[in-house]
């Protein structure tokens, strides 16, 4: 479950999400008094930054690993109400957090933060049916258009390019993920129709999630304080389209089972925040970036850590998808030099 994160709103005036071109990073120019540290790559980064980056590597993988254990281990196949409780443990634990001072509260009208539970909710919806009517490949397919989707969503919606060294070091990246991860692809009508507007909701529920924090002037705590129970309720209402009510509500909830949603709870709100914390102080597009580097990084844990199966296919996938995302980092570091 990656879908913690989620975009925003219909009502604010836009700014550069996604960097222009000229001598300015496309990351949205970050506070200049804020500590750099040397982030991915080399890539030289505030040390919020990185530390949400490390942070959200960690808690997302994290609470994949432990989302397939309650699974796999414990039968427990409800994912979407599993999702509630992740949101709302998130929005009770931020409202802990700002009672403990960790940040301000900040006032923000609702129709302001709508947007992005409602590009959240349809991302998770429709990212679910993509996968129930379509091929898994298909499905993987259809995360990598997120990409290509964000660079046209940011030329056509925000009216800002994305400059065209940025653009080529993308290619290897979702050409590597393509080759390790795609291997059926199957489609029909319905599925693709799905596909879409589910590339189109996360797209946008990310997009929004980066602009808004900026045109508000909040920062990622207050956002996610406003928009993680609007989510958590969505998440609830969707329960009966996607889950088995009768299985949820007769389900055996062991001790040990309690413990492990419990913990999963936790990951999930450290996912929560560290995504809107990355997309707060980088993008849209350098969010994708690091999405496919929590990929690379399972992946190649699996094989060289866990000695799962693999092939020659897969090594090549990664190696090409991993000088993308050097490509990419050493890019972005030349244009916030103004190289």
């Amino acid at each position: 479950k990656d879908n913690a994160g989620g975009g925003f709103s219909q009502t604010m005036s836009t700014p550069k999400a996604l960097g222009g071109g000229g001598d300015e990073a496309e990351d949205g120019l970050l506070p200049k008094e804020h500590t750099a540290t040397k982030g991915i790559c080399g890539t030289t980064l505030p040390l919020t930054t990185a530390v949400g980056i490390v942070g959200n590597l960690a808690t997302v993988v994290g609470v994949v690993i432990m989302n397939k254990y309650i699974q796999q281990e414990h039968g427990f196949g409800a994912m979407i109400f599993l999702s509630f409780c992740h949101f709302l443990f998130t929005a009770l634990g931020i409202r802990v957090m700002l009672a403990l001072r960790f940040f301000r509260y900040k006032e923000a009208k609702l129709r302001s933060v709508l947007p992005v539970a409602l590009g959240s909710l349809g991302s998770v919806a429709f990212m679910n049916l993509n996968l129930k009517y379509n091929s898994v490949g298909f499905y993987q397919i259809s995360k990598l258009a997120c990409i290509p989707v964000t660079i046209a969503w940011a030329s056509c919606v925000d009216g800002v390019g994305v400059p065209l060294r940025v653009r080529l070091t993308l290619a290897p990246l979702v050409l590597g993920m393509a080759v390790a991860n795609v291997h059926d692809v199957e489609a029909n009508a319905v599925g693709t129709v799905f596909a879409t507007v589910a590339v189109l909701c996360t797209v946008a529920a990310q997009t929004f999630t980066s602009s808004l924090q900026k045109s508000l002037g909040c920062d990622s705590n207050q956002l996610l304080y406003h928009t993680s129970p609007l989510i958590a309720v969505g998440m609830l209402v969707l329960c009966p389209v996607f889950d088995d009510l009768h299985m949820i509500t007769t389900f055996p909830y062991t001790p040990a089972l309690i413990r492990d949603i419990a913990l999963s709870c936790v990951l999930a709100l450290g996912v929560n925040i560290s995504n809107y914390l990355v997309l707060g102080k980088t993008s849209a597009l350098t969010y994708q970036v690091i999405g496919h580097l929590k990929t690379i990084l399972t992946i190649s844990f699996g094989i060289f850590v866990l000695g799962h199966a693999t092939n020659p296919k897969n090594i090549a996938g990664i190696t090409i998808a991993m000088a993308g995302v050097i490509s990419y980092s050493e890019v972005k570091r030349r244009i916030s030099l103004g190289r």
